[in-house]
């Protein structure tokens, strides 16, 4: 038995003769645990021996005769995902769970709440209780016994009680009612009419032709679909989904963020049917995920589109696994279990016998050196459909660019958004930063005005006027006088730019323009998502000023100009992928203009226009930014040339958390050198933000030539040191991205 509790090895548990037949692998269970009845999954039978003194299982939460909510099939799924990433296998099933079936804690738990709708049925009754003619009673009755068992709710507008009065014609004997679980109709149209093309172009074909076998053959392939923005990627998740449900299996279609699931889900329930399609994100009230992810257990809905954390979807009979932007960052999920989605897409693919294709423009440094050692197969698209040309691409150096408009626009990119609005096109403006400004600062003693949690500056958001921590999301008023001296008579000045700044100059320069926003605080939801995309869409909007929510898969056809405001941004970061960050946001910013019609143009306003991200992006040549991006981390020994574990301790008292994380380390270097001398042990060392959430950072980086290594070295120092002191966290990440 795995229990969702912080426990290591299963336990075992008496199974009572009546409950027996209802149990198989991972069914879930209440188990006691210290006097509590917890969430447990069943694993299989425990080794013979005597039974007599353990405790029995209290109840069978999934129903007999149902499908299970986690498929035994997935068992070994789970187990080798608790594994690498170093976390209890009853936590990381119950997690995977959406919050009323387990997901919400690891703590005790209820029978599960269902999405249900009632039905009502007529029934003969007794005739001394019938209802009078004439009367509402009488008249749902007919209707009943007329068109047979009716949704209640369908009946609300004719019966504006209808609820009360069909219980009180079941107390009288002539209504049956019954609850039945239902997904609800979720309305994530395609913002635009997608039709399915007429025919492939050549390189779509070709790449079909190597993919389709590997779905009909129920083998495990990697693929790695490198094509470049516009040229068609989306069609070809389409087209396998098709191929696998057409043999009779499942498809799973995986997006980093939900405006794409949103795009995503419209095209696919446009071409297989909304009863066919389930949705799983973030977005979705606890009520409607659940019966998605109820749907999806019960083989309701064939094929399957999500975040991240559908990588966990109840699929039994997988046929293919397609995960759009792999290189995105957002496939990493940064609490609990910090699962990396696009490695447990290969691994799902693995083990139950599927392709996997990891669709991009911009490969993560790690896919694109796989598929050059032949670990994935490349099916390469060069060129966007529709005959649509990539855009020209033009550089400003801003350290001789001379007067900027507004404080962020070059003379080049002025004129190129006077003449594309002009035209009737339309144009984006990407700054990778909402807000209105990074920092408020003193002009009388030059101090920032930080979070009181955290070691970084407050970002300015004007239009609520307010200071909010981006890291741990402290709010707090504008201050009148500065926190810091005390001065009154020292207006606080805002420093930097955000989206919310850009905005609002632009609104001044250039009166006759329709702006809009796309930043997490313009859509903040699903619906405002929609809303922002739909007015791009019909073009009521001439420039959007984004951040990298509108980078990223969205085709926009009206876009014309893309202008990048400061390509360095990414590059400052402490940070090895700082590079692979940079490219990928020039690249796939980028690619939104000329999509269809004329030729778009991107202007890339940078202070290192000679750095190989910037060179490689402006260049449309990603060999000039993955050759030296690898020299680079080969002489240095970072992945893919190696596999990192960080970390984290974290504790209020900063003495305490500093001297756990030297014991630790202590550990870790005497494991090292007797286990794999290879291997590096970096730090301890306080984290670049020291502190966040008034808890204290220190950062350990475990570095080997093998993950095998790592978490052989981890295990056994985590033994030899013991847990940590009392009020200090160790926080395990294996495969990091953020190391800040």
């Amino acid at each position: 038995m795995a229990v969702a509790a912080p426990l290591w090895r299963p336990l075992s548990y008496r199974v009572a003769p009546e409950l027996a037949p209802l149990i198989n692998p991972l069914t879930r269970l209440l188990v006691p645990v210290r006097g509590k009845d917890r969430l447990g999954f069943a694993l299989g039978p425990a080794e013979p021996g005597d039974t007599e003194g353990l405790k029995p299982v209290s109840d069978v939460l999934d129903e007999a005769g149902e499908r299970q909510l986690i498929p035994p099939a997935l068992l070994s799924f789970f187990s080798r995902t608790a594994a690498y990433y170093q976390a209890p296998l009853g936590q990381a099933l119950a997690w995977s769970l959406p919050a009323g079936l387990g997901g919400e804690s690891a703590g005790a738990v209820k029978a599960p709440g269902r999405a249900q709708v009632a039905w009502a049925a007529w029934r003969q009754g007794p005739d001394e209780s019938a209802p009078r003619p004439g009367t509402q009673g009488a008249s749902l009755l007919e209707l009943l016994h007329e068109q047979g068992p009716l949704a209640l709710d369908s009946l609300r507008e004719r019966y504006p009680r209808v609820t009360a009065l069909a219980r009180k014609l079941e107390a009288a004997g002539w209504v049956t009612i019954t609850h039945r679980p239902v997904v609800k109709d979720l309305t994530g149209r395609p913002i635009l009419p997608e039709p399915e093309p007429e025919a492939y172009t050549t390189e779509q074909q070709a790449a079909l032709d190597r993919l389709l076998p590997a779905i009909s053959s129920h083998k495990f392939e990697p693929f790695l679909l490198y094509g470049v923005t516009g040229s068609g990627k989306t069609e070809m998740y389409v087209a396998a989904c098709r191929a696998a449900v057409g043999a009779g299996r499942q498809a799973l279609v995986l997006a980093p963020e939900i405006g794409l699931c949103l795009r995503l889900e419209g095209l696919l329930k446009d071409r297989f049917g909304d009863d066919q399609v389930a949705v799983l994100h973030s977005g979705l009230s606890p009520a409607v995920r659940r019966g998605q992810w109820l749907a999806i257990a019960r083989g309701q809905a064939p094929v399957v589109v999500g975040a991240r954390s559908a990588v966990f979807a109840p699929l039994d009979n997988l046929g293919v696994i397609c995960l759009d932007e792999e290189q995105d960052e957002s496939y990493k999920q940064n609490d609990r279990l910090r699962y990396q989605a696009r490695d447990l897409a290969l691994l799902r693919g693995q083990e139950q016998s599927c392709p996997v294709v990891l669709g991009t423009a911009t490969p993560a440094v790690t896919t694109y050196w796989r598929a050059e050692q032949g670990k994935l197969a490349q099916l390469t698209m060069r060129k966007r459909v529709k005959e649509a040309v990539l855009p020209t691409m033009e550089v400003v150096d801003l350290r001789s660019a001379g007067r900027l408009y507004g404080g962020f626009l070059s003379v080049q990119l002025k004129q190129a958004l006077e003449k594309t609005v002009g035209a009737g096109r339309q144009a984006i403006l990407f700054l990778n930063r909402r807000g209105f400004a990074p920092a408020l600062i003193c002009p009388a003693c030059g101090k920032r005005v930080g979070c009181p949690a955290c070691s970084i500056s407050l970002t300015l958001h004007k239009e609520q006027n307010a200071l909010i921590c981006h890291t741990c999301g402290h709010h707090q008023p504008v201050p009148s006088v500065c926190p810091s001296c005390g001065q009154s008579d020292a207006e606080l000045k805002p420093l930097g730019l955000g989206t919310e700044q850009v905005e609002q100059i632009l609104a001044e320069q250039f009166p006759g323009m329709r702006l809009g926003r796309l930043d997490r605080d313009a859509a903040a939801n699903p619906a405002q998502l929609r809303k922002v995309l739909g007015a791009v869409a019909k073009r009521e909007i001439d420039v959007i000023v984004g951040t990298q929510m509108i980078t990223k898969g969205h085709h926009l056809p009206g876009i014309g100009l893309v202008g990048i405001l400061l390509a360095d941004q990414a590059l400052g970061l402490p940070d090895f992928r700082a590079a692979e960050r940079a490219y990928t946001l020039i690249t796939q910013a980028a690619g939104r203009a000329g999509r269809e019609g004329e030729a778009g143009r991107v202007i890339v306003q940078t202070f290192d226009p000679e750095h190989h991200a910037v060179r490689a992006a402006l260049a449309h040549d990603p060999a000039l930014f993955y050759e030296p991006e690898l020299a680079e981390r080969r002489a240095l020994g970072y992945p893919p040339f190696s596999r990192l574990v960080s970390l984290r301790l974290e504790g209020a008292a900063e003495a305490a958390t500093a001297a756990a994380a030297q014991a630790l380390a202590r550990a870790l270097e005497r494991t090292r050198a007797r286990l794999e001398p290879r291997a590096q042990i970096l730090g301890p060392a306080p984290a670049p933000i020291a502190r966040i959430q008034s808890r204290w950072r220190h950062l350990i980086l475990i570095k080997s030539p093998t993950a095998s290594a790592a978490a052989s070295i981890l295990r056994l120092a985590r033994h030899q040191a013991g847990p940590p002191p009392s009020g200090v966290r160790l926080i395990i990440d294996v495969d990091p991205l953020n190391l800040l």
